[in-house]
């Protein structure tokens, strides 16, 4: 293999890595308090349904259309061990 071909997958190979750790750390928006919190592959979500995202919400995604539209703020953040540490009961 030439070394300018090595060379190019390793470079987009550590794009594709920075990538993928830039969309876990990348905190958009976390609350404050979470009911429904999941922790997965070194990574926290904060499942609870909202009647709107914040505005600094990276990833929202509409959770529910009927009876009421309600949403869900897909950021993550690196996993500490905190999470759903202070429960909201509501949002």
């Amino acid at each position: 293999m030439k070394s300018s071909t090595l060379k190019a997958i390793l470079v987009l190979q550590a794009v594709l890595v920075m990538g993928i750790l830039a969309d876990v750390n990348a905190v958009g928006y976390w609350p404050k308090c979470c009911d429904n919190c999941r922790s997965f592959s070194g990574a926290q979500v904060c499942d609870d349904p909202m009647t709107k995202c914040h505005p600094d919400c990276v990833n929202c995604r509409v959770v529910q259309e009927k009876p009421a539209k309600t949403y869900r703020c897909a950021d993550g953040i690196a996993d500490d061990g905190t999470c759903g540490r202070k429960p909201c009961k509501h949002h």
